[in-house]
């Protein structure tokens, strides 16, 4: 049993001189957990910047969608006439959702790729401006007239958008994020 215990504490011994050793030793697995922090660091920001495009998407988007479920109920089979909102309401609904349009691209081409994101700016940019001009479309393709749900131009954008913005997380080992799904 003694030499068991013996065998042990001189192991510990052993490993605990290892680890405190030279300091060359240190210095070169810090080099090598560098990299590892940084790419933790992009991947921070990254989820950052799509919180923050999220929110001013969320933002900007809420008259579209307002404007897209009155019309879904004025035109639903289901809905009793007293339900369904007036011509007016539905035209102030269009009018507002038509404004937002180019105040969500002002907005969106206004916003800045975060200085730790460098790397994957040109993509960034492109993908906002994909983004910008989607709303921009958006707001000159609605109507209150009753529509198929054909893929739009601006939906085109908006798929554009999301397929560079979701690059850059695949990139990172991350997953690309559902933007659409996100604001709606």
């Amino acid at each position: 049993m003694k030499k068991i215990l013996a065998f042990i504490l001189m192991f510990v011994f052993v490993f605990t001189m290892a680890a405190c050793g030279s300091d060359e030793s240190t210095s070169g697995s810090d080099k090598e957990k560098e990299p590892a922090m940084d790419e933790t660091e992009v991947k921070s920001q990254l989820l950052v910047f799509q919180e923050e495009i999220v929110d001013v998407l969320k933002e900007h988007h809420k008259p579209f969608a307002e404007f897209e479920a009155m019309k879904a109920k004025k035109y639903d089979t289901e809905t009793a006439e007293e339900d369904k909102p007036a011509q007016e309401e539905l035209e102030a609904k269009l009018e507002e959702a038509k404004s937002a349009g180019p105040k969500a691209a002002e907005t969106i081409r206004a916003m800045g790729v975060p200085s730790e994101l460098s790397q994957y700016e040109e993509d960034f940019q492109s993908a906002l401006e994909d983004l910008a001009k989607s709303y921009e479309e958006r707001s000159e393709e609605l109507t209150i007239q009753n529509t198929e749900n054909a893929e739009s131009k601006a939906d085109e954008l908006f798929a554009s958008f999301e397929e560079t913005f979701g690059k850059v997380f695949e990139d990172a080992d991350l997953l690309a994020p559902n933007i659409k799904k996100e604001i709606e």
